[in-house]
């Protein structure tokens, strides 16, 4: 089985909030780099990979008017790819989301999240009580010591 992950960056800005890919000479979120190229070679790698799944760092958004999954699948159709079916985790306001793209012939996906008393859902908020734990997260995270 192979199994990928891929950090796209901007993947978000070639889709119109319909989640029809824009296959044209518009400049994409990388500089300097249009639409077009970015998904030309983004077919090209999902092509050269051809995974069983892919884990999808920065993939569309997903709000009230974009979804992840119906952008996903559009461009794994438009890309011939077999891993054609998407499914995702917990939306989030950053147009960043993280989806998987898979091979519904070889896997069965389903977002299940599991909770435990002592590891909280990761959609939700939480503090961090230890204090020298806070104290090494202050220079990264922007958290007050």
């Amino acid at each position: 089985m192979r199994l990928a992950t891929y950090n796209i960056e901007w993947m978000n800005s070639l889709f119109d909030d319909a989640g029809t890919l824009l296959d044209d000479d518009g400049w994409s979120g990388r500089h300097d780099v249009t639409r077009a190229a970015q998904i030309g070679a983004l077919r090209t790698v999902f092509s050269e990979l051809d995974a069983d799944a892919i884990m999808i760092v920065e993939a569309p958004d997903s709000s009230k008017s974009r979804d992840t999954v119906r952008a996903l699948e559009g461009f794994a159709d438009f890309a011939g790819l077999r891993a054609r079916k998407a499914v995702m985790g917990f939306a989030n306001d950053t147009q960043q989301e993280i989806a998987l793209l898979y091979d519904p012939d070889t896997l069965t996906v389903i977002h299940d999240p599991q909770v435990a008393p002592n590891a909280p859902r990761f959609d939700g908020s939480f503090a961090i009580k230890d204090e020298a734990a806070r104290a090494a997260m202050a220079p990264v995270a922007g958290v007050a010591p």
